[in-house]
C-alpha cells in the first residue's frame, strides 16, 4: 500500500472516531430529566392511587421546595476563600456551595436536602460565634456532645472537616453509626446543565499497592468494599471529593452521591473522639487538583492516553506560566514536540526524499509486473532495500502525533483550565469551534500545499484521494475545538517548514 494512503487511512479513522464521539456527545437524545433546583426526584416518592396521582405529585413537589426554601432561608452565610456557603443548622449540611470561577458563579449544591456533609440532620446546630474559625455544636438526646469544625485550607493542604464526638455524661454512652455525604448531584456551568445528568457520576480512587498507581473506579448504587484514597461525585468540570477515614464504610447512589458510614463504638464518661475528613469541592483543574498531591487530578477523563494528557497538561500548564496564554502554550507544545521528533521527521523526509528518487523505476517495475503482483512485490522490495528507502518511513512522525492529537482533545473538553480560554482576536474559546472557520480553512489550504510538496503517487486513485484529503479534513474540523485546530495547523505549519528547508539537502 502506497505510504500516503496508509497515512491518509490511519489519520481519517481516528479523526472520524473523535469527530463522531464528539457529535455524538452534542446530538445525543436527552434523557428523562431529574429534578436538580432542590426537589426530590419523583422516583424516590410513594406512588399514589391513580386518580389522584397528579395531585399528590404536586403537593410532594411543593412541600420539598418549600423544605428546600427553609433550608437556604435558615442557613448562615460563610465567606471561605472565593467561596459563598450557606451553612444549614439542620445537620451543620452545606445548602448551597457558590464557587466564585473565572467564568462567573457556580452553584454546586444542586440539592440542598440534606445538604453536603450534613451530619444527624434532625439535630438543629448552633454556630459558634466565640470559637475560632467555622464551628457549629448541637447535643444529642442522649446527652452526647456533637461539634463540627469547617478547617480551612492551608499551602497545599486541602480543607478539613473536623467531627468530635464528646460524652459529657457520668456514664458510658453508644455513639452510634452515623454518616456523612456528598450529593445528590452536582451542580456545574449553566451552557453544561443539558448534558450534566448524562456525565455525572459517583467515583473514588483505590490506594495503590506496592507503589503501583491505585484504579479509579465509577460506582453503581450499593456499598463499595475497599480502601480510598478519595471518594466522591464529579460532572465534566467540577469534582466534590473525601479522603474517608479507615474505618468508615462506603456505600453510594443515584443521582449521584457517596456517603461514609462510622461504626457504632462506647464513649466512656469525659471521653470524646474526633474525625478528620479532608475534602475538595471546586473546579477540576489540573494544576491545583495536583498540588495537593492526593490523585484528585485522575477525576479528569483524559481517555485512552491517560498518563500522556496529564503530562500534556502539566506541560501546558508550566508554560501558560509563562506565556499567560493558553493559545500560545498550545503552539509552544507543538514546536517543542516538532523539535523531540525531528530525527525522525529528518529520517522520514530522507525516506521521502529517496523513494520520490526511485519513483520512476518503480513506475517501470509497476508495468513491467502488472500480471505478477508477487513478483512485482518481491523486485520493489529489493530496490527498496538496495536504495535505502523505505515506503512507509514518511508515516512515523504523524503516527506519533495522533496520541497527542488524541489527549490534547479530552483536555481541551475536560479540563477547566481550558475552559474559556481564549487565545486572540476572534477565538475567544479555546474549548470551543471557531467561530468563523478561519483556523480550519487555513489548515486545509497549508494541507493541500503539503500534499503538493510531495511526491505524486503512481495510483490514479491514490493521487486523487490526496488531493480531497485536505477538503475532507477541512470538513471534519470545522466543529472541532479551535485549540485542536490551532494545535494541527501549527503541527502542519512547522512541518511545512522543515521540508522545504531539507527539500534541497535531501535532493
Amino acid at each position: 500500500m502506497d505510504k500516503n494512503l496508509l497515512l491518509a487511512v490511519v489519520l481519517s479513522v481516528a479523526v472520524y472516531g473523535l469527530w463522531f464521539g464528539f457529535a455524538e456527545k452534542r446530538l445525543a437524545h436527552e434523557p428523562e430529566r431529574i429534578p436538580i433546583s432542590g426537589s426530590v426526584p419523583q422516583a424516590s416518592r410513594p406512588e399514589a392511587p391513580p386518580t389522584t396521582q397528579p395531585a399528590r405529585k404536586a403537593s410532594l413537589l411543593q412541600d420539598a421546595d418549600k423544605d428546600a426554601a427553609e433550608l437556604i432561608k435558615q442557613a448562615d452565610k460563610i465567606n471561605m476563600d472565593d467561596t459563598e456557603a450557606l451553612i444549614s443548622p439542620r445537620g451543620a449540611g452545606i445548602v448551597s456551595w457558590r464557587d466564585k470561577e473565572p467564568l462567573g458563579v457556580v452553584e454546586l449544591v444542586s440539592d440542598p436536602q440534606p445538604g453536603f456533609f450534613a451530619t444527624w440532620p434532625e439535630l438543629a446546630f448552633k454556630r459558634q460565634p466565640q470559637a475560632p474559625g467555622i464551628v457549629y455544636a448541637a447535643r444529642r438526646p442522649d446527652g452526647m456532645n456533637v461539634v463540627k469544625e469547617f478547617l480551612p485550607a492551608d499551602k497545599n493542604n486541602l480543607p478539613r472537616l473536623r467531627i468530635t464526638l464528646a460524652n459529657s455524661g457520668a456514664g458510658s454512652i453508644e455513639t452510634g453509626s452515623w454518616s456523612i455525604s456528598l450529593g445528590p448531584g452536582l451542580g456545574t456551568i449553566p451552557s453544561e446543565q443539558e448534558e450534566n445528568q448524562k456525565v455525572w457520576r459517583a467515583l473514588g480512587l483505590l490506594i495503590g499497592e506496592k507503589g503501583l498507581k491505585g484504579k479509579l473506579e465509577s460506582f453503581s448504587p450499593g456499598e463499595h468494599a475497599g480502601a480510598y484514597r478519595w471518594v466522591g461525585i464529579d460532572n465534566r468540570y467540577f469534582l466534590a471529593a473525601m479522603l474517608p477515614p479507615a474505618d468508615f464504610n462506603l456505600a453510594s447512589n443515584m443521582p449521584p452521591s457517596v456517603t461514609l458510614t462510622a461504626k457504632s463504638q462506647i464513649l466512656a464518661a469525659r471521653e470524646s473522639r474526633s474525625w478528620e475528613i479532608p475534602y475538595y469541592l471546586g473546579a477540576k483543574g489540573h494544576g491545583w487538583l495536583s498540588r495537593y498531591e492526593k490523585g484528585l487530578e485522575r477525576s479528569i477523563d483524559f481517555g485512552f492516553f491517560a498518563q500522556l494528557g496529564r503530562f500534556i497538561m502539566s506541560v501546558l500548564t508550566k508554560l501558560h506560566g509563562w506565556t499567560m496564554n493558553w493559545g500560545w502554550s498550545i503552539i509552544l507544545l507543538t514546536v517543542l514536540l516538532q523539535i523531540v521528533l525531528f530525527p525522525l521527521t529528518f529520517k522520514s523526509l530522507k525516506a521521502m526524499a529517496a523513494m520520490k528518487r526511485l519513483q520512476p523505476e518503480i513506475t517501470r517495475m509497476q508495468q513491467k509486473y502488472a500480471k505478477d503482483q508477487s513478483k512485482m512485490h518481491t523486485e520493489l522490495m529489493d530496490l527498496y532495500k538496495k536504495n535505502g528507502a523505505n515506503p512507509l518511513g514518511g508515516c512515523l512522525p504523524m503516527l506519533l502525533q495522533l496520541p497527542v492529537f488524541y489527549a490534547l482533545y479530552n483536555a481541551l473538553r475536560n479540563a477547566w483550565e481550558l475552559h474559556g480560554a481564549p487565545w486572540i482576536f476572534w477565538i475567544k474559546d479555546l474549548s470551543a469551534k471557531d467561530p468563523y472557520y478561519v483556523l480550519p480553512i487555513v489548515m486545509g489550504a497549508l494541507m493541500f500545499f503539503q500534499n503538493k510538496m510531495n511526491p505524486p503517487s503512481a495510483d490514479p486513485s491514490q493521487a486523487k484521494m490526496m488531493t480531497w484529503m485536505p477538503v475532507i479534513f477541512t470538513v471534519m474540523f470545522l466543529n472541532f475545538p479551535s485549540g485542536l485546530v490551532l494545535y494541527w495547523l501549527t503541527n502542519s505549519l512547522v512541518s511545512a517548514m522543515q521540508q522545504a528547508t531539507l527539500k534541497k539537502y535531501l535532493a
